[in-house]
């Protein structure tokens, strides 16, 4: 299942899938990951805590949320930076910022404003927009239950939203 929209500057998608999770969307689109700046929210449910590797290797951690300046191929390569039950920023310059919830872990969570649902998740999802226009990331990735995708860049989203059709269909 694919549900696409916008929301202000975003572009979105969420997909439900066996077949087309983060690995796929790494796989698929590195560049729009390396020589970006990413902040990681949530690994595995939790906070990514950078080992003493890679802290020597760039890794920053504040305020529980883990920051590697400019990604290269190499720490794309890590399997050891997503799981499931991610939530990733990532900028075009270096930003720090103290805190966001950890949306990814909200079964079923949606990011669509028009999804019809109880009243409590649309305060989450309202809350999760009201928290990525303070932040303003270029793009965000959230790997739970479904596969999100959010970007500011019409193109890329089109190149994701065609993919997952191409591998859906």
């Amino acid at each position: 299942m694919i549900n696409s929209g916008k929301y202000s500057e975003y572009y979105w998608i969420e997909i439900v899938s066996d077949s087309y999770n983060m690995d796929s969307l790494i796989l698929l689109f590195p560049e729009f990951i390396i020589d970006k700046y990413l902040s990681i929210v949530s690994f595995d449910s939790d906070s990514f805590v950078p080992t003493d590797d890679e802290l020597q290797r760039g890794w920053v951690y504040e305020d529980e949320i883990a920051y590697f300046d400019k990604v290269t191929a190499f720490e794309l390569s890590q399997n050891s930076l997503f799981d499931i039950y991610d939530q990733w920023l990532l900028f075009d310059t270096k930003q720090r910022f103290k805190s966001m919830d950890i949306f990814v872990n909200y079964s079923a969570f949606s990011i669509d404003l028009n999804e019809s649902r109880e009243m409590g998740t649309l305060k989450d999802t309202e809350r999760f927009w009201n928290q990525i226009e303070k932040i303003k990331p270029q793009k965000f990735i959230l790997n739970g239950d479904k596969l999100i995708f959010g970007t500011n860049n019409h193109m890329e989203f089109e190149k994701v939203k065609a993919s997952c059709q191409q591998l859906l269909a």
